[in-house]
Protein backbone atom coordinates (compact mmCIF):
# COMPACT_ATOMS: atom_id res chain seq x y z
CA UNK A 1 0.00 0.00 0.00
CA UNK A 2 2.79 2.35 0.94
CA UNK A 3 4.68 1.62 -2.32
CA UNK A 4 1.56 2.34 -4.38
CA UNK A 5 1.08 5.73 -2.69
CA UNK A 6 4.67 6.68 -3.41
CA UNK A 7 4.25 5.69 -7.05
CA UNK A 8 1.06 7.74 -7.35
CA UNK A 9 2.77 10.73 -5.80
CA UNK A 10 5.73 10.47 -8.19
CA UNK A 11 3.41 10.11 -11.18
CA UNK A 12 1.51 13.17 -10.06
CA UNK A 13 4.68 15.23 -9.99
CA UNK A 14 5.47 14.26 -13.55
CA UNK A 15 2.01 15.28 -14.70
CA UNK A 16 2.33 18.63 -12.99
CA UNK A 17 5.69 19.43 -14.59
CA UNK A 18 5.51 22.88 -16.07
CA UNK A 19 5.45 22.88 -19.85
CA UNK A 20 7.83 25.44 -21.30
CA UNK A 21 7.43 27.43 -24.47
CA UNK A 22 9.80 29.55 -26.57
CA UNK A 23 10.42 33.03 -25.19
CA UNK A 24 12.36 34.47 -28.10
CA UNK A 25 12.61 34.01 -31.82
CA UNK A 26 13.26 33.57 -34.62
CA UNK A 27 16.48 31.57 -34.54
CA UNK A 28 19.78 32.77 -35.96
CA UNK A 29 19.99 32.10 -39.74
CA UNK A 30 23.07 29.94 -39.20
CA UNK A 31 21.00 27.38 -37.33
CA UNK A 32 20.11 24.11 -38.98
CA UNK A 33 16.74 23.45 -37.31
CA UNK A 34 13.62 25.51 -36.48
CA UNK A 35 13.00 26.84 -33.00
CA UNK A 36 12.24 24.07 -30.52
CA UNK A 37 14.59 21.59 -32.20
CA UNK A 38 18.33 20.91 -32.27
CA UNK A 39 20.70 19.31 -34.75
CA UNK A 40 21.84 15.70 -34.34
CA UNK A 41 24.96 14.90 -36.36
CA UNK A 42 25.15 11.96 -38.78
CA UNK A 43 26.19 8.81 -36.93
CA UNK A 44 26.45 5.05 -37.18
CA UNK A 45 23.83 2.79 -35.62
CA UNK A 46 24.34 -0.91 -34.97
CA UNK A 47 22.86 -2.99 -37.77
CA UNK A 48 22.37 -0.07 -40.19
CA UNK A 49 24.41 1.76 -42.80
CA UNK A 50 24.28 4.95 -40.77
CA UNK A 51 21.89 7.71 -39.80
CA UNK A 52 21.84 11.04 -41.61
CA UNK A 53 21.88 14.26 -39.62
CA UNK A 54 18.42 15.33 -38.50
CA UNK A 55 16.49 17.77 -36.29
CA UNK A 56 15.28 16.48 -32.91
CA UNK A 57 12.62 18.12 -30.75
CA UNK A 58 13.68 19.83 -27.52
CA UNK A 59 11.54 18.90 -24.53
CA UNK A 60 11.35 22.58 -23.58
CA UNK A 61 10.46 23.85 -27.04
CA UNK A 62 13.14 26.52 -26.65
CA UNK A 63 16.29 27.47 -28.50
CA UNK A 64 18.99 24.99 -27.50
CA UNK A 65 22.32 24.52 -29.24
CA UNK A 66 24.39 21.36 -28.80
CA UNK A 67 28.06 20.70 -29.55
CA UNK A 68 27.48 18.99 -32.95
CA UNK A 69 25.79 22.13 -34.26
CA UNK A 70 28.39 24.38 -32.63
CA UNK A 71 31.00 22.53 -34.68
CA UNK A 72 28.84 22.62 -37.81
CA UNK A 73 28.35 26.39 -37.55
CA UNK A 74 32.07 26.89 -36.93
CA UNK A 75 33.00 24.92 -40.05
CA UNK A 76 30.33 26.35 -42.35
CA UNK A 77 29.97 29.99 -41.33
CA UNK A 78 33.10 31.43 -39.72
CA UNK A 79 35.64 31.10 -42.52
CA UNK A 80 34.60 34.16 -44.54
CA UNK A 81 33.89 36.55 -41.66
CA UNK A 82 35.88 39.79 -41.49
CA UNK A 83 36.57 42.34 -38.79
CA UNK A 84 37.84 42.25 -35.21
CA UNK A 85 39.40 40.93 -33.12
CA UNK A 86 42.71 42.50 -33.99
CA UNK A 87 45.33 40.03 -35.21
CA UNK A 88 47.83 40.84 -32.47
CA UNK A 89 49.01 38.13 -30.08
CA UNK A 90 49.38 40.33 -26.97
CA UNK A 91 52.64 38.57 -26.21
CA UNK A 92 51.10 35.08 -25.95
CA UNK A 93 52.33 32.19 -28.08
CA UNK A 94 48.75 31.27 -29.09
CA UNK A 95 47.43 34.82 -28.95
CA UNK A 96 46.01 34.74 -32.51
CA UNK A 97 44.98 31.08 -32.55
CA UNK A 98 41.30 31.67 -31.73
CA UNK A 99 40.51 34.93 -33.53
CA UNK A 100 38.17 33.25 -36.01
CA UNK A 101 36.17 31.61 -33.21
CA UNK A 102 35.98 34.80 -31.15
CA UNK A 103 34.81 36.73 -34.23
CA UNK A 104 32.18 34.15 -35.09
CA UNK A 105 30.61 33.67 -31.67
CA UNK A 106 30.63 37.37 -30.84
CA UNK A 107 28.75 37.98 -34.09
CA UNK A 108 26.33 35.12 -33.39
CA UNK A 109 25.31 36.30 -29.92
CA UNK A 110 25.25 39.98 -30.92
CA UNK A 111 22.79 39.09 -33.67
CA UNK A 112 20.69 37.00 -31.29
CA UNK A 113 20.34 39.67 -28.59
CA UNK A 114 20.89 42.80 -30.73
CA UNK A 115 22.25 45.12 -28.00
CA UNK A 116 22.41 48.82 -28.85
CA UNK A 117 26.16 48.65 -28.17
CA UNK A 118 27.34 45.28 -29.51
CA UNK A 119 29.95 43.25 -27.69
CA UNK A 120 33.37 44.04 -29.18
CA UNK A 121 35.35 40.92 -30.21
CA UNK A 122 38.52 42.74 -29.14
CA UNK A 123 37.12 42.88 -25.60
CA UNK A 124 36.41 39.15 -25.73
CA UNK A 125 40.00 38.52 -26.86
CA UNK A 126 41.28 40.62 -23.96
CA UNK A 127 39.05 38.59 -21.63
CA UNK A 128 40.49 35.31 -22.96
CA UNK A 129 43.97 36.68 -22.31
CA UNK A 130 43.15 37.39 -18.66
CA UNK A 131 41.18 34.19 -18.06
CA UNK A 132 43.41 31.55 -19.63
CA UNK A 133 46.28 33.16 -21.52
CA UNK A 134 44.87 31.45 -24.63
CA UNK A 135 45.41 27.96 -23.16
CA UNK A 136 42.40 25.87 -24.15
CA UNK A 137 43.24 22.92 -21.89
CA UNK A 138 43.64 24.84 -18.63
CA UNK A 139 41.65 23.78 -15.57
CA UNK A 140 41.51 25.66 -12.25
CA UNK A 141 39.61 25.24 -9.02
CA UNK A 142 36.95 27.96 -8.89
CA UNK A 143 35.50 27.39 -5.43
CA UNK A 144 33.14 25.04 -3.61
CA UNK A 145 30.01 26.31 -5.37
CA UNK A 146 31.50 26.93 -8.80
CA UNK A 147 33.54 23.72 -8.99
CA UNK A 148 36.22 23.75 -11.67
CA UNK A 149 36.79 26.40 -14.34
CA UNK A 150 37.83 25.12 -17.75
CA UNK A 151 39.14 26.30 -21.08
CA UNK A 152 39.67 29.61 -22.81
CA UNK A 153 37.00 31.56 -20.93
CA UNK A 154 37.25 29.49 -17.73
CA UNK A 155 33.61 28.40 -17.80
CA UNK A 156 32.82 26.86 -14.40
CA UNK A 157 30.92 23.67 -13.66
CA UNK A 158 28.20 25.77 -12.03
CA UNK A 159 27.88 28.00 -15.10
CA UNK A 160 27.84 25.01 -17.43
CA UNK A 161 24.86 23.58 -15.54
CA UNK A 162 22.96 26.87 -15.75
CA UNK A 163 23.62 27.18 -19.47
CA UNK A 164 21.67 24.00 -20.20
CA UNK A 165 19.01 24.18 -17.47
CA UNK A 166 15.62 24.24 -19.23
CA UNK A 167 13.92 25.68 -16.13
CA UNK A 168 16.82 27.88 -15.01
CA UNK A 169 17.66 31.55 -15.06
CA UNK A 170 18.58 31.91 -18.74
CA UNK A 171 15.01 31.36 -19.92
CA UNK A 172 16.03 30.74 -23.51
CA UNK A 173 18.99 30.40 -25.87
CA UNK A 174 20.48 27.52 -23.91
CA UNK A 175 23.91 26.02 -24.61
CA UNK A 176 23.99 22.27 -23.99
CA UNK A 177 27.58 21.45 -23.14
CA UNK A 178 29.26 19.23 -20.59
CA UNK A 179 32.48 19.65 -18.61
CA UNK A 180 34.67 17.91 -21.18
CA UNK A 181 33.24 20.10 -23.96
CA UNK A 182 34.74 23.13 -22.22
CA UNK A 183 38.20 22.09 -23.39
CA UNK A 184 37.00 22.36 -27.02
CA UNK A 185 37.73 26.00 -28.03
CA UNK A 186 34.65 26.71 -30.13
CA UNK A 187 32.24 25.18 -27.60
CA UNK A 188 33.95 27.06 -24.77
CA UNK A 189 33.68 30.40 -26.56
CA UNK A 190 30.06 29.77 -27.59
CA UNK A 191 29.18 29.02 -23.97
CA UNK A 192 31.37 31.68 -22.38
CA UNK A 193 30.16 34.52 -24.59
CA UNK A 194 26.55 33.46 -24.03
CA UNK A 195 27.24 33.63 -20.29
CA UNK A 196 28.78 37.09 -20.68
CA UNK A 197 25.50 38.35 -22.15
CA UNK A 198 23.74 36.92 -19.11
CA UNK A 199 26.22 38.62 -16.77
CA UNK A 200 25.45 41.94 -18.39
CA UNK A 201 21.84 41.40 -17.35
CA UNK A 202 22.81 40.52 -13.77
CA UNK A 203 25.24 43.45 -13.56
CA UNK A 204 22.52 45.82 -14.80
CA UNK A 205 20.17 44.56 -12.08
CA UNK A 206 22.81 45.09 -9.40
CA UNK A 207 23.72 48.57 -10.68
CA UNK A 208 20.08 49.56 -11.34
CA UNK A 209 21.07 50.83 -14.80
CA UNK A 210 22.41 49.43 -18.05
CA UNK A 211 25.81 47.93 -17.31
CA UNK A 212 28.74 48.51 -19.63
CA UNK A 213 30.50 45.52 -21.15
CA UNK A 214 33.42 46.10 -18.79
CA UNK A 215 31.02 45.93 -15.86
CA UNK A 216 29.54 42.75 -17.31
CA UNK A 217 33.03 41.27 -17.37
CA UNK A 218 33.57 42.41 -13.79
CA UNK A 219 30.45 40.45 -12.81
CA UNK A 220 31.67 37.51 -14.92
CA UNK A 221 34.87 37.57 -12.86
CA UNK A 222 32.99 38.22 -9.56
CA UNK A 223 34.67 41.62 -9.18
CA UNK A 224 31.65 43.90 -9.62
CA UNK A 225 31.29 44.66 -5.91
CA UNK A 226 34.97 45.73 -5.79
CA UNK A 227 34.50 47.91 -8.86
CA UNK A 228 31.49 49.62 -7.27
CA UNK A 229 33.73 50.55 -4.32
CA UNK A 230 36.33 52.01 -6.63
CA UNK A 231 38.73 49.07 -6.29
CA UNK A 232 40.19 47.82 -9.55
CA UNK A 233 41.43 44.21 -9.26
CA UNK A 234 44.61 43.29 -11.09
CA UNK A 235 42.73 41.12 -13.57
CA UNK A 236 40.53 44.07 -14.57
CA UNK A 237 43.58 46.31 -14.98
CA UNK A 238 45.13 43.67 -17.24
CA UNK A 239 41.88 43.49 -19.23
CA UNK A 240 42.00 47.24 -19.88
CA UNK A 241 45.66 47.08 -20.87
CA UNK A 242 45.11 44.21 -23.31
CA UNK A 243 42.03 45.87 -24.81
CA UNK A 244 43.88 49.16 -25.32
CA UNK A 245 46.79 47.34 -26.96
CA UNK A 246 44.48 45.60 -29.41
CA UNK A 247 42.79 48.86 -30.34
CA UNK A 248 46.08 50.71 -30.73
CA UNK A 249 47.75 47.94 -32.74
CA UNK A 250 44.98 47.68 -35.33
CA UNK A 251 44.63 51.44 -35.52
CA UNK A 252 48.33 51.62 -36.38
CA UNK A 253 47.96 48.97 -39.07
CA UNK A 254 45.13 50.93 -40.72
CA UNK A 255 47.05 54.21 -40.62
Amino acid sequence: MEKRNIQQKTTGKKKRRKKLHPLFGPLHPWRECPIGQHWVRPHLRVGTKGVKGFCRNNSSGRDQIYVPEIKKITENEFGNLKGPPCSYDLGFSDGNEYDLLIRGWAKYWNEIFQPTDPLDPDLVKALVATESGFRSNIKKRAGKRAGWARGLLQVTDWTQEILQDEEGELGDHLVNVDQQDMFEPSANLAAGIRWLFRKRETASTKLKRQATWEEAIADYKSYLSDMKKGKIPRSMKDLRTFYERLKEKCKESVE
